[in-house]
């Protein structure tokens, strides 16, 4: 079903299809002149939809692997291909295999990349992917104190090498925040070592940059006087600089008082670096509380949603106000075998911008306003999309969480300049899109999944 709406838009809604047995699904975006859809329907089945670039359903193909019982570990979509990092066990050991698939689901090629031995406690990887989809790496904590990292070459379908890092005395795992894999698959490790108001004068993060033959560098980032809230870490490939942001409070985890980063050229990090500190400013602060200049301090609720790279290498950050709340008591909601997942009010509110420059200096701050509320869903449908271009930012969102819904978005330019426009009305489209979970196909085009009464669609926007 195509529609057109103002502004010369299109919106483009595949067929429905429902949910009832499936466990999860992964909306790969395009691969070559397909749309892809991976499903798990439970039951060790494994399902991959196929779509042409208009939404028409094409086939529906079953992946069938060596074992019946098989884990997908990740899937890296491509240009025109996309890889499946998979593991299953025989006899005494766990193997681990890669496939890789064209866009119209023909099996191009397979290998295996490594093999361990089965035991007592189940490794469960984890996978993160370098910006160029060149690289994943498989990541595991073996011990308290060791990490294991498995990195993955995305063209070849080989196994590069086996890294290891060992921190002797240090828990790892409870440590651990983030970790990033560059474009030439070096690999970024963020560790929150000392983080608490009862701490202040020796809080620092560890980060550990790692590059071939087991050989790293190791950068303490001290966070004096304050406590870290959420933190992101990004590696600018264009750039070659890391950026670390985050908010940072006093005492109240839901009261953010500022913000903190480090942005610099990788070659330039040294032994020991300070983050850089920021208080929110008074006009920001007024604007996003909707109170007079003065009247508070600090942002409450203001949660890290994302950070995005600047060409310049600078970034801007994007803080969502979030809170959720129990309608019924501990005892209440329980009884009857009801979990407190069922009794949730879910509020996503305003959003805040703020952009910093390469060298340290605030450019501009905003506050997009929106207002979403809903209950017992989780929060799914709310928050938003952001769309990059070139030239602007796309945030794209519902207006409300309901059924007949009008979908907007704001256009920010590189200064600074938005431009609030309602995109479209879902009115009599039976439609309720997850924008949150959206993926980009291209500079003018974005597709998300769409849910409502238990059955799915995938809606495609072209501006």
């Amino acid at each position: 079903m195509a529609l057109s709406i103002g502004n010369s838009q299109k919106v483009i809604v595949s067929k429905e299809m429902p949910l009832k047995s499936d466990v999860a699904y992964d909306l790969l975006g395009q691969v070559g002149n397909h749309i892809l859809l991976y499903r798990n329907r439970g039951n060790h089945k494994h399902h991959v939809e196929v779509f042409d670039k208009e939404m028409a359903f094409v086939k529906d193909r079953k992946i069938q692997f060596e074992k019946k019982k098989v884990d997908v570990l990740g899937i890296v979509p491509r240009d025109s291909s996309f890889n499946m990092i998979y593991s299953f066990r025989e006899k005494d050991e766990i193997i681990h295999r890669i496939r890789r698939y064209q866009g119209n689901m023909i099996l191009q090629d397979s290998s295996e990349l490594f093999r361990i031995p089965k035991s007592f406690k189940k490794k469960r990887f984890l996978i993160e992917t370098s910006e160029n989809k060149n690289y994943s790496v498989l990541f595991d904590f073996d011990e308290k104190d060791k990490m294991e990292l498995y990195v993955i070459r995305n063209d070849s379908l080989d196994l590069i090498e086996k890294r290891v890092l060992e921190v002797r005395d240090l828990d790892l795992r409870d440590r651990f925040r983030e970790i990033e894999v560059t474009n030439r698959g070096e690999i970024l490790i963020l560790l929150e070592l000392k983080n608490s108001r009862f701490s202040k004068n020796e809080n620092h993060f560890g980060l550990y940059m790692m590059g071939s033959n087991a050989a790293y560098r190791y950068t303490r980032i001290n966070n004096f006087g304050r406590v870290a809230g959420d933190i992101e870490i990004n590696f600018d490939n264009i750039n070659r600089r890391v950026c670390l942001v985050g908010l940072w409070h006093d005492k109240n985890r839901d009261a953010a008082k500022g913000y903190f980063y480090l942005n610099k050229p990788e070659i330039t990090l040294s032994e020991v670096e300070e983050f850089t500190v920021s208080l929110f400013t008074q006009e920001l602060i007024a604007e996003a509380n909707s109170k007079e200049i003065g009247k508070t301090v600090e942002l409450k609720d203001f949660e890290l949603n994302q950070v995005a790279l600047r060409q310049d290498g600078g970034f801007l950050l994007f803080a969502e106000s979030k809170r959720s709340y129990t309608r019924r008591s501990n005892y209440q909601s329980s009884y009857g075998g009801r979990g407190l997942s069922g009794w949730m009010d879910h509020f996503f509110e305003d959003v805040i911008v703020i952009a910093v420059d390469p060298y340290e200096k605030e450019h501009w701050t905003r506050v997009l306003f929106k207002k979403q509320f809903s209950q017992d869903d989780e929060g799914i449908f709310s928050s938003y999309f952001l769309m990059k271009t070139p030239s602007r930012l796309k945030v794209v969102f519902n207006d409300e969480i309901k059924n007949n819904n009008t979908v907007s978005e704001y256009l920010l330019d590189p200064i600074g300049r938005f431009n609030r426009n309602s995109l479209l009305s879902t009115e009599y489209q039976n439609l309720k899109i997850r924008f949150a979970d959206a993926v980009q196909v291209s500079g003018s085009e974005f597709i998300a999944p769409s849910e409502k009464n238990r059955k799915l669609s995938l809606v495609k926007i072209v501006y």
